[in-house]
């Protein structure tokens, strides 16, 4: 049985694709009963690395030195823990998960998911949302390319003539922030101040 000083964490991830468009979601209940939920997306990755996002997401809202137990419907995650499954991908994301696992007391609990658990249900919507949000990215490039631009160009013919212009290393990326097409070499965001925001606040958790 969990302590009743423990907060209780439920994390789920989701992915339209494998790989594709994904979300996390995360529900937090605090010993007093306070609820506080979070999300996030990535537009191109895996169900896996979502569900381990959603972990590390988790966690990150729990202070350091706390006690946490953290509900997730995902085997990968759990057993990849409690049992200490040996790991060959996404090794990135584990580590990242054991430094914020070493640095509060947590205990993992596998959960059935789709089932009656409310709590478990609202971080799988909350998740899916967000990666429903992104994958409608397309469409919000071309509407945000189709008023931005004064010749009226759609999105997409502006993404074509654009294409053979890029320089070295350079790519027409979706923005995690607000799904519009954007070029960078490696950025998840685009400049607007709204995206950048979230983009430093992603890193300074980091």
């Amino acid at each position: 049985m969990p302590s009743s000083h423990a907060l209780i964490a439920y994390a789920d991830g989701s992915c339209l694709g494998n790989p594709g468009p994904g979300g996390w979601g995360v529900v937090i209940i605090k010993p007093g009963g306070e609820r506080e939920e979070s999300s996030g997306a990535d537009p191109e990755t895996t169900n896996n690395r979502m569900e381990l996002t959603a972990a590390i997401e988790a966690l990150r809202r729990v202070e350091p030195g706390g006690s946490v137990v953290l509900r997730s419907d995902s085997e990968y995650v759990v057993k990849g823990i409690n049992e200490n499954r040996k790991r060959k991908v996404n090794l990135e994301l584990w580590s990242r998960l054991d430094a914020e696992i070493a640095a509060r007391r947590v205990s993992f609990e596998w959960v059935r998911g789709h089932a009656a658990d409310p709590l478990n249900a609202r971080a799988d919507e909350l998740a899916r949302s967000e990666a429903e949000r992104i994958a409608s990215g397309d469409r919000a490039g071309r509407k945000s390319a189709r008023h931005a631009d004064p010749a009226g160009r759609p999105g997409d013919e502006a993404v074509r003539e654009l294409e053979p212009l890029l320089r070295e290393g350079e790519t027409i990326r979706v923005c995690a922030g607000c799904g519009a097409k954007f070029v960078a070499k490696r950025a998840l965001y685009c400049t607007q101040v709204r995206c950048q925001l979230q983009a430093r606040r992603v890193t300074e958790a980091d």
